[in-house]
């Protein structure tokens, strides 16, 4: 009996490897209904937050100073969510306040790395943080 094109292509190991997840998945009593926002949800939101936050560091205004760290707070919280949807290891700030800016450029920056599209050229994704 001829495999066919298609039969020469397959990975059997592949297909092991998959089944053994699937299994393993179920015997561990895994949940795999979403426990948060969807990740593109999240996403919009963290770019959103990322340009309102270059606004205000390009800004001359004293007073929009101000807001640069409450805002970092606000990023930080859809950071981490997509950091959890997506299973990389992360800091959890302290409540009511945010990740400090470095730990919170070293997880916009392993968020990007991962895939999730934010803006390079802001400067919280900037190297040194800077244009």
């Amino acid at each position: 009996m001829s495999m066919g094109a298609a039969g020469r292509h397959r990975d059997p190991g592949r297909l092991r490897r998959l089944l053994r997840w699937l299994a393993g998945g179920r015997r561990a009593g895994r949940d795999l209904t979403p426990t948060g926002p969807p990740i593109e949800q999240l996403a919009h939101d963290l770019r959103r937050l990322l340009w309102r936050h270059e606004q205000l560091s390009r800004s001359r205004d004293p007073v929009h100073a101000r807001w640069l760290k409450p805002l970092e707070a606000a990023i930080s919280w859809p950071a981490i969510k997509a950091a959890r949807a997506l299973q990389l290891p992360h800091q959890d700030p302290p409540p009511y306040n945010g990740l400090d800016t470095e730990e919170l450029r070293r997880l916009l920056r392993a968020l990007a790395a991962e895939g999730l599209v934010l803006p390079g050229e802001v400067r919280l994704l900037a190297p040194g943080g800077r244009h």
